[in-house]
């Protein structure tokens, strides 16, 4: 099934139930975040080794970023979204890349808190895909080179359904505080898990690939994260 189609599905079923959530106070926090991803890509490198290709890293590292709200002092609800960069690697006169990007929706509790300290577990349902590509470098083409054989790149990919939980800690270092509320920089750390349940086909554009390796955008992470916080 292809992301876009995923994500739709998720977004039809779970905003209704976002919507009736009623705050009792009202704070919120954007920030970026940083980290590294482990992925369950050994089949795929198993299969890139039998056939002459360089194997890829298993850890990706994560750009990505994210907000979000605190409900009643203590329920969070927010979203995030990551891209997850892998290597590139040359056979060659050919090109292997591999990246991948995902997007979650987040509930979380805070279970501890002390002096703007928070500690809290936080579950994610969301999707992602996984990318993989192998080109030809072109820097040596002519145009009319191009144009007698057009056919100088592949592109495969996978949509995934995901769930990820982890442990979160924030620090909230206030910087500004009036009778309207208060402000500024919030640093945190997120270590958990990520899981795709379910094995997903590999496909190029519309056509499903057939014997294609298993993977899976299953694994652990580390996120640190940096950003601001506004609130009563």
């Amino acid at each position: 099934m292809k992301l876009y189609k995923i994500l739709a599905i998720f977004l039809i079923f779970r905003l209704p139930c976002l919507s009736q959530i009623k705050p009792t106070t009202s704070a919120g926090m954007g920030y970026s975040l940083y980290g590294t991803n482990r992925l369950d890509i050994e089949d795929l490198n198993t299969s890139l080794k039998n056939n002459g290709y360089t194997k890829f890293s298993t850890n990706f590292f994560c750009v990505g970023g994210g907000g979000h709200g605190l409900i009643n002092d203590k329920w969070i609800i927010g979203g995030e979204g990551q891209t997850l960069l892998g290597e590139d690697k040359v056979r060659g006169n050919y090109k292997s890349s591999i990246y991948a990007a995902s997007g979650f929706v987040n509930l979380g509790y805070i279970v501890y808190e002390l002096s703007g300290l928070k500690v809290y577990p936080l579950i994610g349902i969301g999707a992602g895909g996984l990318n993989f590509s192998i080109s030809q470098d072109l820097n040596s083409l002519s145009f009319n080179e191009i144009l007698d054989d057009p056919e100088r790149s592949v592109q495969i990919s996978t949509s995934e359904f995901l769930i990820q939980v982890s442990l979160g800690v924030d620090y909230l270092l206030t910087l500004a505080q009036d009778e309207d509320g208060q402000g500024g920089l919030v640093f945190g750390l997120r270590a958990g898990y990520c899981l795709s349940p379910f094995q997903s086909d590999w496909m190029m554009g519309d056509l499903e690939i057939s014997g294609a390796p298993e993977t899976g955008m299953t694994g652990p992470y580390i996120r640190f994260m940096f950003g601001g916080f506004g609130g009563n």
